[in-house]
């Protein structure tokens, strides 16, 4: 833990905020799992010739 925290210290205040937003993404996908594969999946559906 204290190895983390040495790295997490050293990083620049610009980093720090893009590993805190993609953590807060990959949260929401995992939230939300079931919207995301619904969405991926009309859309493949759409492109694939089933426009329903």
């Amino acid at each position: 833990m204290k190895k983390i925290l040495v790295w997490w210290n050293k990083l620049d205040p610009s980093m720090k905020a893009l590993i805190l937003i993609g953590i807060i993404c990959i949260i929401g996908i995992i939230l939300r799992w079931d919207a995301v594969v619904g969405g991926a999946r009309k859309g493949f559906n759409y492109y694939g010739g089933d426009a329903h």
